[in-house]
């Protein structure tokens, strides 16, 4: 297998494979490394060398084949179904939650207790850590997520969201108030340089991703604001990363936002909730919301 690293962010080579391949261990890429099974640039190289845009990595199939992944069930994580048929279910997911296992050693995920109700999806997807799963939520964002129960509902799904009709509104609590109360962001996002899980804002369109975000105030508070975010692309931590461009950062968001700020309100994570979904799926539409959870409701009550 030949990748060409084109990511930005200082990365170290076996944590980029781990982080490539989550299946696997940071141990075996190290071992397989050293052994010349994994290459750089078609020489052998250290684990800590840090990886650039253009590196060519070679690693031998046979290594990535020799043991076959299973996520493993979890029946003591309980998942609210809103809907579900032959093809795919609507599940409202609570924060703190992770959508799929990083490693296998993650088993507190939607995923491991996804096989567990519905082991048929176990094969389902692209990725076996990823059964079913059509896209993502943050682990503490909370709301409406799509899993699809078959590969041929997958596919369908997932040709959907790549041609951008499945619309998703989250609420959103931001600080401050914004000076257009119905718009658009439309700017790049990139990984950051200095921390590798960090996304920010691109102002070289050819480094970045093309990402549009839409907005509507729904109510203005003193110091906050409640908005109704639609994203139109599903880039990582978009919502979070274009209202912080602005100054107008997600309440709660320790990643992108300001500690200080958060510090004045009752909440434990982000306030941001995937509250609806819409999407036509052979030829009958469908239309879901998730209410507010008690935690981001509470939020609210205390403001005003």
């Amino acid at each position: 297998m030949e990748i060409i690293f084109n990511e930005t962010g200082k990365i170290r080579f076996d944590k980029w494979l781990a982080y490539k391949f989550p299946e696997k261990s940071r141990e075996f890429f190290n071992n397989n490394i050293k052994s010349g099974n994994i290459t750089l640039n078609d020489a052998k190289t250290k684990s800590s060398v840090k990886l650039k845009i253009g590196d060519k990595i070679i690693i031998d199939d046979e290594i990535l084949n020799d043991q076959a992944v299973k996520i493993m069930p979890n029946k003591k994580i309980k998942i609210k179904i809103v809907f579900e048929n032959d093809d795919f279910l609507i599940v409202d997911k609570p924060a703190g939650l992770l959508v799929h296992p990083v490693t296998l050693k993650d088993e507190d995920t939607l995923a491991n207790a996804l096989v567990n109700k519905y082991p048929e999806i176990v094969n389902v997807g692209e990725d076996p850590l990823r059964p079913g799963i059509v896209h993502r939520l943050d682990k503490d964002t909370s709301g409406l997520i799509i899993v699809a129960k078959n590969q041929k509902s997958f596919k369908i799904l997932k040709d959907k969201f790549q041609k951008r009709q499945i619309h998703k509104a989250y609420y959103a609590l931001v600080y401050g108030k914004l000076k257009n109360k119905i718009g658009e962001i439309d700017a790049p996002i990139t990984r950051s340089k200095s921390k590798f899980n960090r996304r920010k804002i691109s102002f070289d369109k050819e480094m970045g991703k093309e990402a549009l975000t839409r907005y509507e105030v729904e109510k203005e508070y003193d110091d906050v604001s409640l908005l109704r975010a639609y994203p139109e692309t599903g880039r990582t931590h978009q919502i979070r990363v274009h209202l912080a461009s602005m100054s107008n950062f997600v309440i709660g968001d320790n990643e992108y936002g300001s500690k200080k700020i958060n510090s004045k309100y009752n909440i434990a994570r982000q306030f941001l909730h995937a509250f609806q979904i819409d999407f036509t799926y052979k030829k009958t539409k469908y239309h879901f919301e998730s209410k507010l959870p008690a935690d981001l409701a509470k939020v609210l009550k205390e403001i005003e």
